[in-house]
């Protein structure tokens, strides 16, 4: 009895205890209530964004959005909490805080895409995101070049800052780049990497890459030589090729009217790729027709005529099993352009005839293999054999014609291996540049060849997530120059907090005696050539080189802001200079000698600033001193010439792809001076020019017809305002050297591009 009196009471016991733990369990869940958190997460164009990381950090919890952007977060109890999202390609964001009580917040996020999120390879030759280079480089992607409506290379360097293209010459409109003020000869221009322009295809050379055949520039001023050798003391310039992301084709045409004469402009491009993803392949080809402006109503052209054909291909293959990858390119580039007057007869039919006729066939090779994740190397190959019959000359001379030969060979190989936080490179390159020049009404004979060996070694040091350093070290042999020269590099990055970044770079560069792209160029002066030729005792040229700037961007709401400035200086020991020697029957011939020294400082700005996803304004602006430490022979004049103390540019863009996107563009550019050789004048003069604005406009509009074909109408007008140089010289005694403003007086042009 008493045994059971017992069980009946634990029996009790339990069953109030039962009751009391679902009797608390019950509480409890009122208590802590869970609550869910959705969302939908989109970018400008209210496309949604998928596979972007949701985080609660307070409590770890994280979703990724789906292919329709949405998300959902459950299980979350009551407190105070804020939301953070990741995506790749796109700004961080992050939410304010907030108190969760009611059962389910929903949440609508827009992200913005980042400024500057492209993959840059110039300054390392390794890729890196931009944003972890510690060397700044300038990247003008594809869309910024169509909307400069840019036909070539020399277009599409138009709105950069530091960065100015100039017209040499009023009758065959021989371009050069300046970067920081420095001429064309100081700057190493690259084709993947690669320095296919040689001394004769640098004359015309930045008219003659078709805007086909590049996917987008980088520029890394100053600091190159490291890397890439002699003639980048003022930096590069690196034209990356397109490779194919999917299979499509456009057909463009761009036709022109500047001052009543046409320039037609026809593009095709396309992209094929294999099922199996492993093949690709890009062919581009170009043709351009433009007939002579004469802006004086003097008989002689200002633009020349022009007619270049341009085609190409580039084939990739990927070797999955290895890990491997090829790419084999192939272009030709043929031109025949004339300046001058009397353009129905054959040249020394003419008062004054510039004629060059080019033919440029080059081949390049590049394998890219990773051993492991940790360990890669890359060989290329390149040669290029060009050509060129010219005609420069005045008077019905018979004997002005000449003959060039330049082929161009260059040998790349490179060894990359990450260990902890250095990327390691060791290089090898070399370079054989082979030219032979023959006019023999100058009595002029140019045969030469230039052997360039380089070995170079590079540590890409990541110390922390606030520090990134890189230096570098080359050793260069050239054939011109009897010892070795030793060129180092060192650059830091700051990320000083994650809108504020600080970059500085020092390097020395070094420029042989060779022959460059202005010596095969004859300038027509008062009815008579002007040649450029080499002092014998000419001897190299060296720089050192110092830049450090600020980069800052935030996002304010649905807003982006960017601004940076930089600091340059470089010093120049040796400088190259010209003066005039002798006079023979038909020619002035000046010559290259070594002047005192030189050197170039000032600043630049860059500022950027996106209103939602319709409005975007940028500009970069330039103010500079270069001067010798000497005045040069010929002015007395210790400034550089043709070299503005401020130049710049400004440009909105207005995208609504529903109605219209607009392109509003403003350069300026400040005084300079620029020298004035007798002829239609006197005597020789140096002249201050005035400053000049030009204003330009494009408006263009998509018309999808499907999912994969489209076609976008534009038009246009270059230069405006009309701001050209006002006093040109007219005849046949004209200085063709004296031109200085925008390289097109106002230009009317329409077009459209279908893509299928």
């Amino acid at each position: 009895m008493r045994l059971k009196k017992l069980l009946i009471i634990n029996l009790i016991i339990l069953i109030v205890l039962s009751y009391s733990s679902i009797f608390a369990e019950e509480t409890n869940q009122k208590q802590m209530r869970l609550f869910t958190i959705k969302g939908k997460i989109i970018d400008w164009e209210e496309k949604p964004v998928k596979k972007a990381v949701v985080l609660i950090p307070e409590l770890g919890k994280s979703v990724e959005s789906d292919d329709s952007g949405n998300f959902e977060i459950n299980g979350i109890p009551e407190g105070r909490y804020h939301i953070e999202v990741y995506a790749e390609g796109f700004i961080n964001y992050s939410s304010d805080f907030f108190i969760l009580k009611q059962n389910e917040l929903n949440f609508r996020i827009i992200l913005i895409k980042k400024l500057k999120e492209e993959i840059v390879v110039t300054a390392t030759r390794t890729p890196k995101l931009f944003d972890e280079v510690p060397v700044k480089t300038d990247v003008i992607n594809a869309e910024e070049i169509v909307n400069k409506a840019a036909v070539n290379l020399a277009e599409t360097l138009y709105q950069t800052t530091g960065v100015r293209v100039e017209n040499d010459c009023q009758n065959c409109n021989f371009t050069q780049v300046r970067i920081n003020g420095m001429e064309g000869k100081y700057t190493q221009i690259l084709i993947d990497s690669s320095p296919v322009l040689s001394a004769m295809t640098g004359v015309y050379g930045l008219e003659q890459i078709p805007a086909e055949m590049i996917e987008r520039v980088e520029i890394v001023k100053g600091g190159g030589s490291a890397l890439y050798g002699g003639n980048a003391v003022a930096g590069v310039i690196n034209v990356i090729t397109k490779e194919p992301e999917e299979n499509k084709t456009f057909l463009k045409l761009n036709q022109e009217y500047i001052s009543g004469q046409p320039y037609t402009n026809l593009g095709f491009r396309s992209s094929l790729i294999s099922k199996d993803l492993n093949t690709k392949a890009y062919l581009f080809a170009s043709y351009q027709k433009r007939e002579p402006v004469d802006l004086n109503g003097d008989g002689f052209s200002e633009l020349g005529s022009i007619s270049n054909t341009s085609f190409g291909l580039n084939f990739y293959n990927y070797f999955p099993s290895i890990n491997g990858k090829i790419k084999l390119s192939f272009f030709r580039i043929f031109e025949e352009r004339r300046g001058g007057d009397l353009f129905d007869k054959p040249p020394h039919e003419a008062n004054t005839a510039e004629w060059a006729k080019t033919d440029q066939i080059g081949f390049s090779s590049e394998w890219n293999h990773y051993l492991s994740e940790k360990l890669y190397y890359n060989i290329s190959f390149s040669i290029v054999d060009a050509k060129r019959n010219t005609y420069y000359g005045s008077h019905q001379d018979p004997n002005a014609y000449g003959l060039t030969r330049n082929p161009l060979l260059f040998f790349n190989g490179q060894l990359n291996y990450q260990t902890g936080s250095h990327v390691l490179s060791l290089g090898f390159q070399y370079k054989r540049d082979r030219i032979k020049d023959e006019a023999v009404g100058y009595n002029r004979i140019i045969k030469a060849t230039y052997h360039e060996s380089g070995f170079f070694l590079q540590d890409d040091f990541k110390l922390s997530r606030i520090i990134s350093i890189l230096t570098g070290i080359r050793l260069n042999k050239h054939s011109a120059i009897k010892k070795l020269i030793v060129t180092p590099r060192f650059s830091i990055l700051l990320n000083l907090t994650e809108t504020l970044n600080f970059r500085t770079s020092f390097s020395t560069g070094f420029r042989a005696p060779q022959v460059f792209d202005e010596d095969l160029h004859i300038t027509q002066v008062g009815g008579e050539g002007m040649m450029v030729v080499n002092s014998p005792d000419l001897k190299e040229e060296s720089s050192f080189s110092i830049s450090g700037g600020f980069d800052y961007g935030k996002q304010i709401g649905k807003n982006l802001i960017q601004f940076s400035v930089e600091g340059f200086y470089s010093r120049l020991s040796d400088t190259f200079i010209l003066r005039e020697i002798k006079r023979i029957e038909n020619a002035r011939i000046m010559e290259r000698i070594n002047g005192s020294g030189s050197k170039v400082y000032g600043l630049s700005f860059d500022f950027g600033l996106i209103l939602g996803p319709k409005i975007n304004f940028s500009s970069g602006w330039t103010i500079q001193r270069s001067e010798l430490d000497e005045p040069e022979p010929n002015f007395n004049c210790r400034e550089f010439f043709r070299t503005p103390n401020s130049y710049g540019y400004v440009t909105m863009n207005y995208k609504n792809e529903r109605l219209i996107n607009m392109n509003i563009s403003m350069e300026y550019t400040g005084k300079m001076k620029v020298p004035h050789f007798a002829g239609y004048i006197e005597k020789d003069t140096l002249e201050i020019t005035s400053p000049f604005y030009v204003l330009n406009i494009k408006i263009d509009r998509i018309v999808n017809f499907s999912e994969n074909t489209a076609v976008r109408f534009f038009i246009g007008a270059y230069n405006i305002l009309n701001s050209y140089q006002k006093d040109l010289d007219k005849g046949v005694n004209r200085d063709s050297g004296y031109v200085y403003g925008p390289s097109k007086p106002r230009t009317f042009y329409a077009g459209f591009e279908f893509s299928f």
